[in-house]
């Protein structure tokens, strides 16, 4: 269950997430309310929703493992639910980097099959 608490009067700390409302008012959130206030926000803005590792290993077609280098690697922004919590991307970063991959992907089967073609390799019978 969510949990979100007006504050009246005093200063937000930094060591939990919060929202500032137009009026000035500030509302303290746990850690599910942060998050659903940050969906909420995205789709408002066109942004796509938010997605874990574990959805975003399935889009890839590769393990939650892989997701996690590529992460670490920079190749997909993400943020992190808290310190150490889980990592969360935007699902159209995700889909971009796949549609990216399978272009480079492409190009580089092209580049050979024109290399092999170039060689007189190409569509010569194998040799057993």
């Amino acid at each position: 269950m969510m949990s979100i608490a007006m504050i009246e009067a005093r200063p937000v700390t930094d060591d939990a997430p919060f929202i500032l409302q137009g009026n000035g008012r500030t509302y303290q959130l746990d850690e599910a309310a942060f998050n659903a206030a940050v969906d909420a926000a995205m789709a408002a803005s066109g942004h796509s929703r938010t997605i874990g590792t574990g959805e975003a290993a399935h889009i890839l077609g590769v393990s939650r493992k892989t997701v996690q280098r590529m992460l670490d690697d920079g190749k997909i922004p993400f943020r992190r639910n808290g310190e150490a919590g889980n990592h969360m991307m935007r699902e159209s970063d995700v889909i971009a980097y796949r549609d990216a991959m399978r272009s480079d992907r492409r190009k580089a089967l092209d580049a050979m099959r024109d290399l092999a073609e170039d060689m007189g390799l190409y569509g010569t019978p194998h040799s057993n």
